[in-house]
């Protein structure tokens, strides 16, 4: 009984993973169906949506975009988000915690109130219309993660590395290059994967800001499923699946924690 009671907080979570999956296993299901209507397969499975997505020039226009503006999204998020955890963690300023929960604020917005404020800031801009201000505003959801996942890399990285390097001649920047940079290897893996999911995945931002030039794959598969209701729907969400899901998965993988042998 004991035993159990200790196993209880990792068979709950394992329970709650199991049951989140749930929704995606049913929506590779339905991509896989037959019939033409949104249900599960009966009586067998075609690979006909898929088929047909691949072959519709809009969807694989669309997913291009969405590959495009994520790499351009995560870039800028990891920069953002590196500079500002360095700064944060080595900095040791007065005003870190009101910084820290600024940077983090996003996170909690509603995100069509962050949309609406976007879309009016954009539009006076000549990046209206091009693939970088979708993708800086999938950033601006993106940066408070990339912070989260490198600030927690940096703590576990020793300074002293840093004064040791600059102590034989290095300059600052040389010196977080070749003592810091590669220990953060892992969490800027993490942060990287973790924001081509989120910027792959954002719908309402792109609601607002997409125009017919930057058309992402979430901006086709809403209209899709609200007046067609088809399983080509399905099909664009299983093949979305197979760039976030692994990301994910990857991005939970470097972040794991590591088990130190003894000497």
């Amino acid at each position: 009984m004991s035993a159990w009671r200790s196993n209880a907080p990792q068979r709950l979570a394992y329970a709650v993973a199991a049951v989140s999956l749930v929704p995606l296993v049913v929506s590779l299901l339905v991509s896989l169906t037959p019939s033409s209507y949104l249900e599960l397969p009966r009586g067998g499975l075609t690979l006909r949506w898929y088929e047909e997505f691949w072959s519709g020039p809009i969807w694989r226009e669309a997913l291009w975009h969405s590959l495009l503006v994520g790499a351009l999204a995560t870039v800028f998020s990891i920069a953002c988000g590196l500079a500002a955890a360095v700064a944060l963690t080595r900095g040791r300023r007065r005003w870190t915690a009101a910084w820290e929960w600024a940077l983090l604020l996003p996170l909690v917005l509603p995100g069509v109130a962050l949309a609406a404020g976007l879309l009016a800031v954009v539009r006076q801009t000549p990046l209206w219309g091009h693939p970088v201000s979708l993708a800086l505003a999938h950033s601006v959801l993106a940066v408070p993660v990339a912070y989260v996942a490198l600030r927690a890399g940096l703590e576990r990285v020793d300074p002293n590395l840093e004064l040791a390097a600059r102590g034989l001649g290095a300059n600052p920047w040389q010196a977080f290059r070749h003592a810091t940079l590669p220990q953060l290897t892992p969490a800027l893996l993490a942060a990287a994967l973790f924001c081509l999911a989120i910027s792959l995945n954002e719908v309402t931002l792109t609601l607002f800001l997409a125009t017919r030039d930057t058309e992402t794959l979430p901006r086709i598969i809403w209209p899709h499923l609200r007046f067609a209701v088809t399983p080509l729907a399905a099909a664009a969400s299983g093949t979305l699946l197979l760039f976030t899901l692994p990301a994910a998965l990857a991005a939970g993988w470097a972040l794991r924690p590591r088990r130190h042998r003894p000497s």
